[in-house]
């Protein structure tokens, strides 16, 4: 199956999903996020702001925000960037209807020592599927250093997912199953 195909089964397998079911497997992995080493000895996280369908990060923010910096993305041309948020409030609907930063406090990638990264699909060599604009990936062969931590549900794992030289490869991936 290709990365296109993959995507769109993936973004149906999610919506498919019951209310009941979805926050069950949210609050799980939100549990196992909050409890993770890397999380909880970084000093500065980077975390996608999530949409609907995907793992809610939402919470996972607010939970970090009293005691951690945290950092968001912002799509801009072609690449992404991070700010530091203080509060959920610093969010607004910008790049493909995502909440974005609204702060100017930019952090440079070798700042981040742990991301949360969302996607569709991954394997278990790390190598993931996600909306196919290359933004991570871009970012991560930056002077990013940190440890990168796939949050997903357990059925968006596939056997083996084709990867170019471009394609990088996350540290973990969290789900719900224990």
């Amino acid at each position: 199956m290709d990365k296109n195909e993959l995507r769109c089964l993936m973004k149906d397998k999610r919506l498919q999903l019951s209310a009941k079911t979805f926050s069950l497997y949210n609050q799980q992995i939100y549990s196992k996020v909050l409890r993770h080493p890397q999380v909880q000895n970084a000093k500065m996280i980077g975390c996608y702001v999530s949409l609907p369908s995907e793992v809610d990060t939402l919470q996972i923010i607010d939970s970090l925000l009293p005691y951690k910096r945290i950092c968001v993305p912002k799509v801009e041309g072609n690449h992404m960037q991070f700010y530091e948020i203080l509060s959920l409030d610093e969010l607004k609907p910008g790049h493909f209807h995502v909440l974005e930063p609204i702060t100017s406090q930019m952090i440079m990638p070798e700042e981040i020592d742990c991301m949360l990264v969302p996607l569709l699909a991954y394997d278990s060599l790390g190598y993931r599927v996600g909306y196919g604009k290359g933004y991570y990936d871009r970012y991560f062969q930056s002077d990013f250093h940190g440890y990168k931590i796939g949050l997903a549900f357990s059925f968006q794992y596939v056997d083996q997912i084709q990867h170019d030289v471009f394609d990088q490869r996350l540290d973990e991936v969290i789900h719900e199953i224990p």
